[in-house]
């Protein structure tokens, strides 16, 4: 973690470069994306083969490793490992696969980082996406993004809990499913003393739109059966704190988080998400060239600044009982300290002692 002209850079290389590295086997090769578009797709009980215990063990473990890097400095990948979050119980051989192609695309982009700059405090931007019927039960999955700028503060993608009837529907549940988010992010920053005029709400379906601002009045005979609970958005939006914002489908940040994109749209939503170029690209002169650089020890705030501060992940060097100028343990340094504290006194006259 860096800042840097106004900018602050996320990024988990070496826990990156554990997870491939652990991984049982061997991943050579590099992918586009995260996903292939088929990543929804699951198999009959009866043509599925599950994993044996030892890899389906390694499943386990190795999402939950992408998981905890996900939601926190490799957001790109968060709608792939949403998915296989839903998989751990009962892996199979195309689950594998899948988990394999997460692990190629992170092996070609390790050194990718989440740029995260703020340019507005006083209107919170959220854009609020769900895919309608995407997973094997018929269930959706949506995904938020949170910015006050560019980069992502916060992004998450979810499976939807219940079944929808309809697009609007999917929209409506998902918006309700990531307000308490929105609203203690409104929260905090005014405990933090900003003055902050309202949550921009960014949604994309016209339709849910209008069930979102007036509610019932707007509710037919396609949307009378929803709940009234999905209709809390709309006290929000009454009393000032929530501002639908009518967003066109190619600007709605939050489709990565919700399908597995291809191509130049996933590249596109992947620089809104996580405020890197377009065509970021590593090739192995770029990786030889990092590797040639020396490895630094935690990490310095300001130019000048000696003060060994803590890693992303991890223990930082102090508590590994290292030193970031001289790498001796911390308690060896400090008993030849304290021993010539205790020569320096015992030299001094009786007088200067006390005594």
């Amino acid at each position: 973690m860096s800042k840097r002209q106004g900018r602050l850079n996320v990024s988990m290389v070496n826990y990156l470069k554990n997870v491939i590295e652990t991984f049982p086997e061997q991943n050579v090769g590099r992918a586009a994306t995260p996903a292939g578009d088929r990543l929804f797709d699951i198999r009959d009980e009866k043509e599925a083969k599950p994993l044996e215990e030892e890899r389906a063990i390694a499943f386990h473990h190795t999402t939950a490793l992408l998981l905890f890097m996900a939601a926190r400095a490799r957001r790109d990948i968060q709608t792939a490992v949403a998915f296989l979050t839903t998989r751990v119980k009962s892996p199979d051989e195309d689950d594998w696969g899948k988990l394999k192609r997460v692990l190629k695309y992170l092996n070609g982009t390790k050194y990718l980082k989440l740029s995260i700059s703020v340019e507005n405090l006083g209107i919170l931007k959220w854009y609020v996406d769900g895919s309608h019927n995407t997973h094997w039960d018929c269930k959706g999955h949506g995904g938020a993004m949170f910015t006050m700028g560019k980069g992502a503060v916060s992004s998450y993608s979810r499976k939807v809990k219940l079944n929808t009837r309809s697009s609007t529907e999917t929209e409506l549940v998902v918006a309700d499913m990531y307000m308490p988010e929105m609203l203690w992010s409104l929260y905090f920053m005014e405990s933090q003393g900003y003055e902050v005029e309202c949550i921009g709400l960014h949604q994309d379906n016209t339709s849910t739109q209008l069930l979102m601002t007036n509610g019932r009045f707007s509710s037919g005979r396609k949307t009378k059966h929803i709940r009234a609970k999905f209709f809390f958005i709309k006290d929000r939006i009454d009393d000032g704190e929530v501002t639908v914002v009518n967003c066109p489908t190619e600007g709605m940040w939050a489709d990565i988080l919700t399908k597995p994109l291809q191509g130049k749209a996933f590249r596109l939503m992947r620089s809104k998400l996580m405020n890197c170029e377009e065509d970021y690209f590593e090739n192995e002169e770029t990786e030889k060239e990092r590797a040639k650089r020396k490895p630094v020890v935690g990490r310095v705030s300001r130019p000048g600044s000696t003060r060994p501060l803590q890693e992303c992940v991890g223990r930082s060097a102090m508590s590994r009982g290292l030193v970031a100028t001289d790498r001796r343990p911390v308690r060896e340094s400090r008993m030849v300290e304290e021993s010539r504290i205790v020569r320096r006194r015992m030299q001094r006259p009786k007088e200067r002692r006390g005594e």
